[in-house]
């Protein structure tokens, strides 16, 4: 979406910027621009728009400037027919509202955009980090620095958000249902059709052979056992990221131009389960190969801010590396799946679907279009 919806005005921006209808003191909009804040095809299940707004407040005559992101569910193709059967747009809005402030507070740990009201359903409003932060590299991926980073916040995320959890259940009840792996899905016909596709290539070509029976031999299962591997597991669960990748993640850098600082946006399709899945989703969508050469190591650093975050926060429950791995394994036809379901976009790039989700269907997918 190119064109500035009608309602992004300065009366939205207004009570946005007032935190209500009627909340004092009163906000006066001296001037703003709109425009998008992304290249077709960097999103594919929202419309950002990047806003920069002054305003006064109250009788001061003191203007104030503030760079906003408004983000806004597609309005069609596939990721929307998946959305609109599930909580896929309702989960956002709840996590920068309810539960992100709490998990802040727990470690004194900033993990997310500051989020702003909103007076519309489903339409979620942040402050604008840029310039100060930088999506990662999706085309080189990231090397050991970020990683290293990552996996550092990201234990801090997940061992916040399990006290959070212990705190007030409650308040994870909105967030926790299964947003792509559910009954019903079309996504489903997404991930057979996209094993089926991936093993008929591979078995054509010469170093592929061997592998392809791998997935070929999974078409009839691969949906079942998916849906059982992202359940909860009977050891350490707590509220996840659950789309953990380079385009989710903006770093901040110092002057050597190392990563010094992490937020992480994006919370549609979080979900409660074991940690594993945001660690092994990141390392194998998001780390270039020497990175993953030495994966260990990054699980330690993990485990270990992980089990002390805990500590710290007097929670008892802990984690092995040993129970990690066996995690992993439970979770294995998951990881197959995110390798179809990331496939897909990537080989979709040259043709006229390739720019945006919004040329796919899910009737062209399950017809094999």
């Amino acid at each position: 979406m190119d064109k500035v919806p009608t309602w992004l005005n300065e009366g939205f921006l207004q009570t946005v910027l007032q935190g209500g209808e009627s909340i004092q003191p009163r906000v006066t909009v001296v001037s703003y621009t709109a425009r998008p804040a992304i290249a077709a095809g960097e999103n594919f299940s929202s419309y950002l728009f990047r806003v920069n707004v002054t305003y006064r407040v109250g009788e001061s005559p003191k203007e104030h400037s503030q760079s906003l992101i408004v983000k806004l569910p597609v309005q069609g193709g596939f990721i929307y027919d998946l959305a609109k059967h599930t909580e896929f747009y309702d989960k956002e809005p709840v996590f920068y509202e309810r539960i992100l402030p709490k998990m802040n507070e727990k470690l004194n740990c900033e993990f997310s955009p500051t989020a702003f009201y909103s007076p519309l359903d489903k339409v979620v409003v942040q402050s604008d980090l840029a310039p100060d932060y930088h999506v990662g590299d999706k085309e080189n991926q990231l090397d050991y620095a970020h990683a290293k980073l990552f996996y550092t916040i990201l234990a801090k995320f997940h061992a916040s958000a399990l006290a959070v959890h212990r705190d007030d259940p409650k308040l994870f009840e909105s967030v926790k249902g299964e947003t792509l792996y559910s009954a019903g899905s079309a996504l489903q016909g997404w991930i057979e059709l996209g094993t089926k596709v991936i093993g008929e290539i591979l078995s054509e070509m010469d170093d592929g052979k061997q592998y392809a029976d791998f997935f070929l031999s999974r078409v009839a299962t691969i949906w079942d056992s998916a849906v059982e591997g992202v359940k909860p597991k009977y050891r350490v669960n707590c509220q996840l990221h659950g789309d953990s990748w380079t385009n989710n993640l903006m770093f901040k850098y110092n002057s050597s131009k190392e990563p010094i600082d992490l937020k992480i946006i994006d919370y549609q399709i979080s979900r409660y389960t074991t940690p594993a899945l945001d660690i092994m989703y990141f390392m194998y969508t998001s780390c270039k190969y020497d990175v993953r050469q030495r994966q260990k190591e990054l699980y330690e650093v993990y485990l270990e801010t992980f089990n002390n975050s805990l500590e710290r926060l007097g929670c008892p429950e802990r984690m092995s590396l040993e129970q990690l791995k066996e995690d992993f394994k439970l979770a294995a036809p998951f990881f197959i799946t995110t390798i179809v379901f990331g496939l897909t976009p990537i080989m979709a790039v040259g043709t006229a679907e390739g720019d945006s989700f919004e040329g796919f269907s899910a009737e062209d997918i399950r017809t094999g279009r």
